[in-house]
């Protein structure tokens, strides 16, 4: 229990003139003090005792009394406070009830009391007005005090809005040539003018009064701007992650313009409103350690706050090959850690690599794939040597897309099936007077590969291969639920190309490339290039066998896909997938331990007909979200949400804004600035900033963020 304040025993040890102002005028704000005292005076009288107590209705009698809760005596409050002389209500305390009447009588009729009580008054009459006038005065500068920092907050709005668009857009901030006249002064600053030249009469203003002490325009206010958004998003993404089930990772990792690797990382998982997210934690620069050990301790060092040893499903590399290994490669070492995260790998993405090292097997491949991208690049460069092409093929050549295997092959099929107008359209630019060097060089060089005897060979052998490879290509875009399906195309398309390797096959490439360059080589150069031809040959066929063979040797393990193939829930109602079942128990021991409940409400929704026509297993977990099914059905979305995790199945949606791509968009166009992995969260996470913006008070938060760093020159934070 706190003690009782009692000001006459604090005036009796430190008197009232000693006191400093504040104290001074709190004391006078408070007043008198009257507590009840527990004292009485005893008196003998006729043989018989009388005792006087004290009573309170003393103070309202007597304006000027006062009393002393621990002294318990009573007190004259003028004299106490500005008495200079000693007397018995000023300095002892009287307490002498029996002669009570008479003595306040003689006080009360004394000039030092008299004068006392009078300059008392006026005393208090001007603290209080000295009172309301400080609190005033306060209540004045805090109004404007907050509305300089409300300007300042609308301000800082404004050059938060430049900074998300500039990263959003991956436009460079500076540039050459910031002078005042200059007629570029780089995107941030003549972004800066337009909005200064179209903003409100208000902000104009402000701006003129602080642009001396904080003119917004340095590159410190920039980058701590950059820092500011990016922190936020990451203290978004971080609380979204530790509110999910589980999440898989993604690394990726690429050279950037400066010779950097650089690795992405990237988790996926379904949030607490059902929708399937990718979310980009930042570029780190792996140069100095590629090796399995260094990219498990970076893993390691970002995942552990988020409990990677059970929450963590997935891993899905691309890039180094050190990744791939078994034992002591990443993927072993992260499942020790993290014994429910599966290594898997997107399957039509497997493809792609599948035929991207069959494109790179050997130099002979190498340099006719540089020269077929080449043709591609030679007429989207030049409208004149496209209408070329229109008015002699009547077709146009599609564009190469470095990320996009399929635009080779339709690039190749094109070419084959037009190769000899194509030798006339190189024909006619070289010939045609109008075209430039450029273009007649250009046609010169192209119009020879296809005159090479080489060149024609190996178009049409990979030409049949993708012919084969697109079926399957597009099987496992949209069947990547359905894997006893995609290992039958698998499988299908390995006994098609395995049918190709025979010598008979050989002979009609061999023969087809003879007819089409019969004006350009000779019989005895053909007798030449016959024996090295099939080696080559039989070496492409046994490349694109070997890697279909290995990439998608381990896709029995992802069986329990198959238990969220919606398209099949009509044939589960009368068949379930037990197999399916089966592969999740032993794969996810740790997250389905009552498997039987799983399977029971699998049957229910099996067999629920409104569940028949549906595309996606992400239309059905939202339809869970929607109509509260969550909680009807635990395991069933739990197992929902961990198959979207799996980084092998993509929604087509999520596929076209797939956070890889855009990163390695975003590393091609990078100044490598040491900002890079906050720029490139601002660019990549542009969504999950429009949705902040909707749902959170965004600018208010990365304020907060930016004023709390240090100290700044002008202020930011309201007063209270």
């Amino acid at each position: 229990m706190n003690p009782i304040y009692d000001p006459i025993v604090c005036l009796l040890g430190t008197p009232f003139s000693q006191c400093n102002a504040r104290d001074k005028t709190d004391i006078l704000k408070q007043g008198k003090p009257t507590p009840s005292l527990s004292c009485l005076t005893s008196d003998k009288k006729g043989g018989k005792v009388f005792s006087r107590s004290f009573s309170v209705a003393w103070y309202k009698q007597h304006s000027w009394l006062c009393g002393s809760y621990y002294l318990e005596k009573l007190f004259c409050w003028p004299c106490l406070v500005l008495g200079h002389t000693k007397s018995v209500w000023s300095t002892e305390g009287y307490c002498d009830f029996k002669n009570l009447a008479r003595s306040l009588q003689r006080h009360e009729l004394s000039k030092e009391h008299i004068r006392n009580h009078f300059n008392l008054k006026n005393l208090e009459k001007n603290s209080v007005t000295i009172v309301d006038a400080l609190s005033e005065h306060g209540k004045l500068f805090k109004k404007h005090y907050n509305e300089n920092v409300r300007l300042n907050r609308l301000f800082m709005e404004h050059i938060i809005e430049i900074v998300i668009f500039l990263a959003k857009q991956e436009l460079a901030f500076r540039g050459h040539d910031e002078s005042s006249n200059s007629l570029n002064k780089g995107n941030y600053k003549e972004l800066f003018e337009i909005f200064f030249s179209r903003c409100s009469l208000e902000i104009k203003n402000h701006y003129k009064s602080i642009q001396n002490k904080f003119s917004g325009l340095s590159k410190t206010i920039q980058n701590d701007l950059i820092t500011c958004i990016s922190e936020y998003l990451f203290s978004h993404i971080k609380q979204e992650i530790k509110q999910c089930m589980f999440y898989s990772v993604q690394i990726d990792d690429t050279t950037d313009i400066t010779q950097k690797t650089q690795c992405s990382i990237i988790l996926r998982f379904v949030n607490k409103n059902s929708e399937l997210v990718e979310r980009f934690l930042g570029f780190h620069n792996v140069s100095d350690d590629h090796t399995a050990e260094g990219l498990f301790n970076l893993i390691s060092s970002v995942l552990n706050e988020f409990d990677i040893e059970k929450k963590l499903v997935g891993q899905c590399y691309d890039g180094a090959s050190v990744m791939a290994g078994h034992l002591t490669g990443l993927q072993a070492r992260v499942k020790d850690v993290a014994p429910n995260a599966i290594f898997t790998h997107c399957l039509a993405h497997r493809l792609n690599l599948v035929l991207q090292n069959g494109c790179n097997m050997s130099s002979k491949c190498r340099i006719f794939f540089a020269n077929l991208t080449g043709i591609s690049a030679f007429f989207h460069n030049s409208t004149s040597r496209t209408n070329v092409v229109d008015s002699i093929v009547g077709k146009r050549i599609p564009q190469f897309v470095q990320t996009r295997w399929s635009s080779r092959s339709k690039i190749l099929n094109l070419l084959v099936n037009e190769w000899p107008n194509f030798i006339t359209v190189f024909d006619t630019i070289s010939i045609d007077p109008k075209s430039s060097a450029e273009s007649i060089c250009g046609a010169i060089g192209h119009s020879k590969n296809l005159k090479s005897f080489e060149f024609a060979f190996i178009a049409h052998i990979f030409n049949d291969i993708f012919l084969i490879t697109n079926h399957l290509f597009n099987t496992l875009q949209t069947k990547s639920f359905d894997i006893e399906y995609c290992l039958r195309k698998i499988k299908t398309t390995c006994d098609l190309i395995e049918k190709k390797r025979n010598d008979d096959n050989f002979l009609n490439y061999f023969n087809t490339a003879v007819e089409l360059t019969k004006h350009t080589t000779t019989t005895r150069q053909n007798s030449k290039n016959e024996l090295s031809c099939k080696m080559l040959f039989y070496e492409i066929i046994d490349n694109i066998i070997m890697q279909l063979n290995t990439r998608f040797s381990d896709t029995d393990k992802l069986k329990f896909l198959q238990l969220g193939d919606v398209t099949k829930f009509k044939e589960y109602s009368t068949t379930f997938p037990d197999s399916g079942l089966n592969c999740l128990k032993n794969t996810f021991t740790n997250i389905f331990q009552d498997n039987n409940k799983l399977k029971t409400e699998l049957e229910v929704l099996y067999s629920d007909i409104r569940y028949h026509n549906l595309q996606h297993v992400y239309d059905l977990i939202k339809i869970f979200e929607s109509d509260g099914l969550k909680e009807v059905m635990p395991e069933v979305y739990k197992l929902f949400a961990l198959i979207l995790t799996i980084p092998s199945t993509s929604v087509s949606v999520e596929r076209s804004f797939s956070c890889l791509k855009r990163i390695k968009t975003y590393l091609r166009n990078s100044t490598c600035q040491q900002r890079l992995s906050s720029l490139s969260t601002i660019s990549i996470e542009k969504l999950l900033i429009q949705q902040l913006k909707e749902t959170e008070p965004f600018f208010d938060d990365v304020i907060n963020i930016y004023a709390s760093q240090k100290e700044r020159v002008i202020d930011l934070i309201y007063k209270t």
